[in-house]
């Protein structure tokens, strides 16, 4: 089986840096919290901020879980196997912590909480040929953005029509790891990142653990929250942003420059040109040996003007691929 660890830590970062043309085996860190039990699904829905009833027909959800101020728990991405089993891939940092805030509430309900992460390695396949990877290795075909397909017993989830994530057993990574690897080209977590950044898609980490609303990060524009669902913990937060407030902060994409050749660590602050702090760092990644980009939760009216701390340099504001409703738009 192939060292998913040293994979993880010894690629070079030139192997990072993405070519148009090219197609990219990523091994990924992962953490799996597995649900099971007859209750699996009932218990989830009263906890999080998706609707888990759309997990049927081989769906993928992107949701979070709150505490009971709306702010961030965990967000996943979340499978449901069969009727009584539902897998969520969350930061590898935050296992233990889903393990427990969600232990806190299922004692009651007809399903246990598992870590699963040992029994399976995280792959990412992204690149013009993914497609055809996947069909050649997996012999399957995935039409639609958000489903996913079994195959032998590995999970194949696709992101979009150029990206796929793997969630391989264990047990036969080796010869698919070998498959793959014959067709594309090995790569670092790094350019899964980016491209999870320029997709407009974050993530909560140990460094940010319980200090974003889901609109801090957007959830709400990329379908990780479901206003009709009914009741979860913080849900009475989450729906009064949504419906009474008027959000003042959004998640915004931006290019910076390296100092030091370092990445800002999630949690960083950013800061105005009076010194202010006007928000934080969620994700950043190298995308070339010169700058990087990174989504932070920022002020609405701050993020033409932001700066990293002991860096000179003003943050070049980048584009997502869906729109920001903001009451004043960026020139």
């Amino acid at each position: 089986m192939p060292d998913w660890n040293a994979l993880l830590t010894d690629i070079h970062l030139t192997q990072t840096i993405a070519t148009a043309d090219a197609t990219y085996a990523i091994p990924l860190e992962q953490g799996l919290i597995e649900i099971k039990g007859p209750d699996a699904a009932k218990f989830l829905q009263g906890q999080v901020t998706c609707d888990v009833n759309g997990l049927a027909n081989h769906k993928s959800l992107l949701g979070a879980q709150c505490n009971i101020k709306g702010r961030m728990l965990l967000c996943f991405l979340a499978v449901q196997t069969d009727a009584e089993r539902i897998i969520l891939r969350v930061h590898s940092g935050l296992v233990a912590n889903g393990l427990s805030s969600l232990g806190k509430y299922i004692v009651f309900s007809k399903a246990k909480l598992a870590d699963v992460t040992s029994n399976y390695l995280g792959l990412g396949i992204a690149g013009p040929n993914a497609t055809q990877v996947i069909s050649d290795v997996f012999a399957v075909n995935i039409a639609k953005n958000g489903n996913w397909q079994p195959a032998d017993n590995h999970i194949i989830i696709r992101i979009d029509e150029q990206r796929y994530e793997c969630w391989l057993a264990a047990d036969n990574a080796e010869s698919i790891w070998q498959q793959v690897t014959s067709n594309t080209i090995i790569a670092s977590q790094n350019l899964w990142n980016l491209l999870n950044i320029q997709a407009g898609i974050g993530d909560i980490s140990p460094e940010t653990y319980e200090t974003f609303t889901p609109q801090a990060i957007n959830f709400q524009l990329v379908n990780g929250i479901n206003f009709r669902k009914g009741c979860y913990t913080g849900q009475e937060i989450v729906a009064r942003l949504h419906y009474r407030g008027t959000l003042k902060r959004h998640m915004y994409r931006f290019e910076f420059s390296l100092t030091d050749n370092l990445l800002p660590a999630p949690g960083t602050e950013l800061k105005n040109a009076a010194g202010k702090t006007v928000g934080e760092v969620i994700v950043a990644a190298y995308k070339n040996p010169d700058s990087g980009e990174l989504l932070a939760s920022v002020v609405d009216d701050e993020r033409v003007a932001i700066y990293l701390e002991n860096n000179p340099q003003k943050l070049s504001l980048l584009a997502l691929p869906y729109a920001i409703p903001t009451p004043n738009e960026a020139d």
